[in-house]
C-alpha cells in the first residue's frame, strides 16, 4: 500500500497544521447550534470537496443516512410550534431545526475530514508529527490509518462484485441493506485484515520500533506560514461560533 493509491492533490500546508484546523472546525461544526451558520459551514464544506476532488465522501449511503437522520426529527421530535399535520403525523419547528442541525453536522464532519484525507499524504502526516516530538512509533498509527482508507474501500467493492456474480440480490431498501452488510462486511474485513496483519509482519522483520529514534528523508516541519494558518483558523470558528450564539440570542434560528 503506497501513497499513490491516495488522492493526488496535495496542498503546500504542513500536515500537523492541517490536523489542528480539522480538529477545531469539527469541534465548531459540534458546537454550532444555529440553522444559518449550520447551513454556511455545510455549503463551504461542499465547495471544499469540490475543489480538492474529494467528491467520493458523498456517496448514496451517507446521503441516504443523512437523509433518513432528518426525517427522523421530522418525524419524532414533537417540541416547539405546530408547523402542519398531516393525517396522524404532525411536523414541528424544532423537529425541522433539529434535523437541519444532526444531518448538517454530520455532513460537515465525513466532508472535512475527507478533504484532509484528499489533501494529506501518510507519509508526510508521520514525517511532520514526528518533526514536532512525537514518538515516531506513535506518529505513524494515523499515516497507517490513512493508508488502509481505500484498502477498505477496495475490498468492500470487490466482494461486493463477487457476491452479486454468485447470485446475491442486493435490492435499493431497507432489506438489500443488511443482505449487504450481512454477506459482504465479513468478507471483507477478513480479507483487509490479511492485509494488515501481512503489514505488521513486514514492519516486525524490517525492525520498525527497534529504535527510540529514526531519521527521515524529509522532516515537514512548521513554518511561520503554517503558525499564521493555525491562528486564523483559531480566529475564524472563534468569530463564527460567537456570531451562531449571537443570532441563537437576538432570536434567528
Amino acid at each position: 500500500m503506497t501513497d499513490a493509491s491516495l488522492p493526488k492533490k496535495r496542498t503546500r500546508l504542513n500536515p500537523f497544521a492541517k490536523l489542528v484546523l480539522l480538529v477545531v472546525f469539527s469541534v465548531l461544526v459540534i458546537l454550532v447550534m444555529n440553522v444559518v451558520v449550520m447551513v454556511a459551514i455545510l455549503a463551504f464544506v461542499v465547495a471544499a470537496t469540490l475543489v480538492f476532488d474529494s467528491r467520493g465522501a458523498v456517496t448514496k449511503g451517507i446521503i441516504g443516512f443523512a437523509v433518513a437522520i432528518f426525517v427522523a426529527q421530522l418525524l419524532f421530535n414533537e417540541s416547539g410550534e405546530t408547523l402542519a399535520r398531516i393525517a396522524v403525523v404532525s411536523i414541528h419547528k424544532e423537529g425541522i431545526i433539529s434535523g437541519i442541525l444532526i444531518s448538517g453536522k454530520f455532513l460537515s464532519l465525513i466532508g472535512m475530514s475527507w478533504v484532509f484525507v484528499a489533501t494529506t499524504s501518510p507519509s508526510a502526516l508521520s514525517n511532520a508529527l514526528t518533526s514536532i516530538g512525537m514518538p515516531y512509533r506513535f506518529a505513524f498509527l494515523p499515516a497507517l490509518s490513512m493508508r488502509f482508507v481505500p484498502v477498505f474501500r477496495i475490498e468492500y467493492g470487490t466482494v461486493r462484485e463477487a457476491q452479486t456474480t454468485r447470485g446475491l440480490k442486493l435490492e435499493h431498501n431497507f432489506r438489500g441493506l443488511v443482505r449487504s452488510a450481512k454477506y459482504t462486511m465479513t468478507p471483507m474485513l477478513v480479507s483487509a485484515m490479511s492485509k494488515v496483519n501481512s503489514l505488521a509482519a513486514s514492519m516486525t522483520g524490517r525492525g520498525f520500533g527497534a529504535f527510540p529514534k529514526r531519521t527521515m528523508l524529509n522532516p515537514q516541519r512548521l513554518t511561520r506560514w503554517d503558525v499564521m494558518a493555525m491562528l486564523l483558523g483559531l480566529g475564524s470558528a472563534i468569530v463564527v461560533f460567537w456570531l451562531s450564539i449571537y443570532v441563537r440570542v437576538s432570536g434567528v434560528t
